[in-house]
């Protein structure tokens, strides 16, 4: 599960002002919940 981990932190998403991050660097200092909302419309 370690492995499906490391190849998410190396992925780019928007912050919530719309900036693109690494999503790694979300949980690089603290643990965070991470949720995958799909937009219909």
């Amino acid at each position: 599960m370690l492995d499906r981990a490391d190849d998410l932190a190396k992925l780019t998403v928007q912050d919530e002002h719309g900036r693109s991050v690494e999503l790694g660097s979300l949980w690089a200092d603290h643990a965070i919940v991470l949720a995958f909302v799909r937009h219909f419309g």
